[in-house]
């Protein structure tokens, strides 16, 4: 018998046969142009830093074992590091996100080329990731340390895939370095690490993983920079059980409200993947073409479906036992990052997708763009009916000559919240921002040209919401930049000259 499947595999990936964009070297000119574009937008056409971008701005005006109880400091040492190159502004942050969802995709990558034969569905696997809704949207705007974690869920499994099929003590402690990162970017890893060691304890080739004795490095390696971490947050008194309390939030609701958050967070992540393969691929599908399981790659395949319906299974359980509504749809990072590498493994399986290649991509195509044109029209027509308090579109660099003219270039603002305070650190550069109370965490000390409190930053609250003005107040009215828009929005703000010496600037 000549038609083999070692035969089938090797026609499929001949390189003469395989498009550009399914090589490679095509996959990562793809992914990259994709990210150049987006970050494009975050530092030209958007010209404030997001809500979660804000929290992160203010929190590293200094170098911290840990910051918050709520979020390991990972993104935070990364991004510090990063301002102290290219600054506070937007950059920093467009290339700490976009350089962060590079890795994931090109990690997930590698991981589709070892559990799918076919070029070309590893490369649909890869760009399938747009069509997650909280990474082909929600990642442009909101997230940091989920960022962090998705990288290091790719990365692990990618890890443990390799030693199922050739063990090493540098792959061993390789996996460690993946789990000091997963933990140290976000605390959901852990639930992955559970279900992935329940997935492979459940396949006999990836149990030898796990019962290796050279998995002694791996927890060795990952527990010096967690134990370190462990001990600052002893140090500081942070408890990180109470902080995810808070996170969860009011508990004992009833089973039907329960019930619809937890199908809402579900159904908000999977879409629109799920749907647009299940329209694409499966109408009048005749499995032409289908490819039969192979050992190792079956046996990956495997380890995935459990992580998947393991999880979904234990979000469901739990979430029912908590009674909390408070399951938001980027919780299921955790376990569903991997979803479109095992959904194209069996597609892969059931065959008859060749036709439809072409629909596909021209609908996740149109999707990306769709997806940048709203990014681009929010700054250019911040209509709140279009982006609601439309927070990339305010003119906060608009405070900068004022600011500097009465305060000098090294000042020390006073603002409302640590959003506020963020977004001022990010607009006006070599600012130190603190906030009005007392915080868990506050830059420290350093010479300052000058104090003020800075009242207003919330997109344009009108002036009767404003404190009362004293005669060390500076009345700052100011139009937002939208071309589009008539008639233009406003932004109303408060400069209040402080001493130096008052306790809120110290």
């Amino acid at each position: 018998m000549t038609d083999t499947y070692l035969h089938r595999e090797a026609d499929a990936v001949a390189p003469k046969a395989v498009p550009f964009w399914a090589r490679q070297d095509g996959v990562a000119v793809i992914v990259g142009a994709y990210m150049v574009l987006h970050a494009v937008i975050a530092t030209v056409f958007e010209i404030a830093v997001n809500a979660d971008d804000a929290i992160e701005s203010y929190l590293v005006q200094s170098l911290e074992l840990s910051y918050v109880p709520r979020n390991p400091p990972f993104f935070d040492w990364l991004l510090w590091g990063l301002q102290q190159v290219v600054g506070t502004d937007r950059l920093s942050f467009a290339l700490l996100r976009y350089t962060l969802l590079f890795a994931c995709a090109m990690l997930v990558y590698r991981i589709a080329r070892r559990v799918i034969a076919e070029p070309r569905l590893q490369a649909l696997a890869t760009f399938s990731l747009s069509a997650i809704w909280v990474i082909g949207y929600h990642s442009h705007r909101i997230l940091t340390h989920s960022n962090v974690m998705i990288v290091a869920i790719a990365g692990a499994f990618l890890t443990v895939v390799a030693l199922a099929r050739k063990p090493s003590a540098g792959l061993y402690a390789g996996l460690g370095a993946w789990i000091a990162v997963g933990i140290l970017g976000k605390f959901g890893f852990v639930a992955f690490l559970g279900v992935l060691a329940i997935g492979c304890l459940i396949e006999p080739t990836y149990r030898r993983v796990l019962l290796d004795r050279r998995i002694l490095v791996t927890l060795l390696v990952a527990a010096v920079p967690l134990g370190i971490y462990g001990w600052a947050l002893w140090h500081y008194g942070q408890n990180v059980a109470q902080a995810t309390a808070q996170t969860i939030g009011a508990t004992g609701a009833g089973w039907d409200a329960v019930l619809a958050s937890v199908v809402g967070a579900l159904a908000g992540y999977v879409l629109p993947l799920a749907a647009l393969m299940a329209l694409v691929f499966l109408p009048y599908n005749r499995g032409e073409g289908a490819l039969p399981d192979d050992g190792e790659r079956g046996a990956a395949r495997r380890v995935l479906r459990t992580v998947i319906v393991l999880g979904i299974v234990i979000t469901l359980a739990t979430t029912f036992a908590v009674g909390t509504t408070n399951l938001r749809d980027r919780y299921f990072h955790v376990f569903l990052l991997l979803l479109p590498v095992y959904l194209f493994a069996e597609l892969e399986r059931l065959g008859g997708w060749r036709p439809r290649v072409g629909l596909y991509l021209g609908v996740l195509a149109a999707m990306a763009v769709g997806v940048m044109a709203v990014r681009v029209a929010v700054p250019l027509w911040p209509d709140p009916r279009l982006c609601g308090r439309c927070v990339a579109a305010e003119p906060l660099y608009k405070m900068q000559f004022g600011v500097s003219a009465k305060l000098g270039t090294s000042p020390t603002l006073v603002a409302d919240d640590r959003f506020s305070a963020g977004r001022l650190r990010a607009a006006i550069p070599g600012a130190r921002v603190v906030v009005w109370y007392e915080d868990q965490y506050r830059p420290p000390s350093r010479p300052t040209t000058g104090c003020a409190r800075i009242t207003g930053i919330a997109n344009g609250l009108p002036r009767l919401l404003l404190p009362p003005a004293d005669k060390n107040t500076i009345e700052m009215a100011v139009k937002w930049w939208s071309p589009a828009m008539n008639p233009h929005r406003w932004s109303d703000w408060q400069m209040t000259v402080l001493s130096p010496d008052d306790p809120l600037c110290r």
